[in-house]
């Protein structure tokens, strides 16, 4: 499988999110999601959601251990796609 760039991760995280009822704007990606409404069962879920699309598995103990944004899932969904490709 080839790694995930920012733009697909961007993308695919936004769809999640919005698909749960959370339609946020790429501008909004530095925000932490629990200030934009984001509770932590829908987080989980979308989280559930991206490790299904990605074959992928993300540590959501270090995940949940300070603010969540899209940033951070971007960039968390493209290095676990990078070492999972072997990149």
């Amino acid at each position: 499988m080839s790694s995930v760039n920012t733009v697909t991760a961007r993308a695919a995280i936004l769809d999640r999110l919005a698909a749960h009822g959370h339609p946020l704007s790429a501008a909004q990606r530095e925000s932490t999601l629990v200030s934009l409404g984001v509770n932590s069962v829908t987080l989980v879920q979308v989280l559930s959601s991206l490790e299904d699309e990605f074959d992928l598995d993300f540590d959501t103990e270090s995940l949940f251990a300070g603010p969540v944004s899209v940033a951070l899932l971007e960039a968390e969904l493209v290095r676990l796609s990078a070492a999972n490709s072997g990149a």
